[in-house]
């Protein structure tokens, strides 16, 4: 059974992924106004999965780390197949087109990425960034170029780097709605687009009933006994417990205005089982 390890001075050297430091690349000189914020958690701690404080960052680094060589049979299980369909369609809708540069936080094995290397094509280049070295080992498995480890509330890039910015299915592991939202403002240029696509607690409660288990009991059994790996029950568990208390939709969109974006907008299928968030950073496109 292969077991990812977690991350350590090796993985430091292995070529393809890149350590980089946030502060390098974030403005000192912020006046006071611009500093603070009320954070706003993505959902109420979970406290039966990790402790509190920094242990939960930890906690979630680990279990990917220890699952990511299953994320792509998830995607499977989860979509029917129909995953990767999703993504580029969502994409192009977002706006992303030829030529663009784009970053994917929270890429996990880059499957949202691939998407995007297939539209950007030659003349446009894709950064998937992960938290989870796991992750990013499974994800230099398939065609994305550069990888990059960090997380969406301290990006390690330059103001304006990018057209486009995705995340894909993780928004509920953010530690700061408020602050992962300023980041990504900071770091598109202006007219940029920002995409997120989640998985939410759908609205039929026939619906929500069956998600559950199908997510938490049927596909956490299955993968726990088909790999052996304890952990798949618990990335299931965890799954759908942050899915079924993330906060309501309107919040997500008002933290995207609050942080500077206009035309967001959260378009849903299957009754808000699934939701894409698309905002736009004001200003002009460069």
């Amino acid at each position: 059974m292969p077991v990812q390890e977690s991350p350590g001075t090796s993985d430091r050297q292995r070529p393809g992924i890149l350590f980089m430091n946030p502060k390098a690349h974030r403005p000192d000189d912020r006046s006071a106004e611009q500093r603070p914020f009320i954070p706003l958690a993505p959902h109420p701690p979970l406290y039966r999965y990790y402790g509190e404080g920094e242990a939960r960052q930890g906690f979630l680094n680990e279990l990917f780390n220890r699952t990511a060589y299953q994320y792509r049979n998830i995607d499977k299980a989860t979509g029917f197949g129909f995953g990767m369909w999703y993504r580029r369609r969502a994409l192009r809708q977002a706006g992303l087109g030829s030529g663009m540069h784009m970053l994917d936080v929270a890429c996990g094995p880059a499957l949202v990425a691939q998407c995007a290397r297939d539209i950007v094509g030659p003349s446009g280049s894709v950064i998937g960034l992960d938290p989870s070295v796991g992750m990013l080992r499974e994800a230099r498995k398939g065609p994305c170029g550069k990888l990059v480890v960090g997380v969406g509330e301290q990006l390690p890039f330059a103001d304006a780097s990018f057209d486009f910015l995705s995340m894909g299915y993780a928004l509920r592991h953010v530690s700061d709605l408020r602050a992962a939202f300023a980041e990504y403002s900071r770091v598109l240029k202006p007219g940029g687009v920002v995409l997120l696509l989640e998985i939410c607690r759908p609205r039929s409660p026939v619906l929500l009933s069956l998600s559950r288990f199908y997510i938490k009991t049927v596909l956490g059994i299955a993968f726990s006994a088909s790999t052996g790996n304890h952990d798949m029950k618990t990335l299931m568990d965890y799954w759908w417990d942050t899915t079924e208390s993330c906060v309501r939709p309107e919040t997500i969109v008002d933290a995207l205005k609050d942080a500077g974006f206009s035309e967001c907008s959260a378009e849903e299928w299957f009754s808000g089982l699934l939701r894409d968030y698309r905002a736009v950073k004001a200003g002009t496109y460069l």
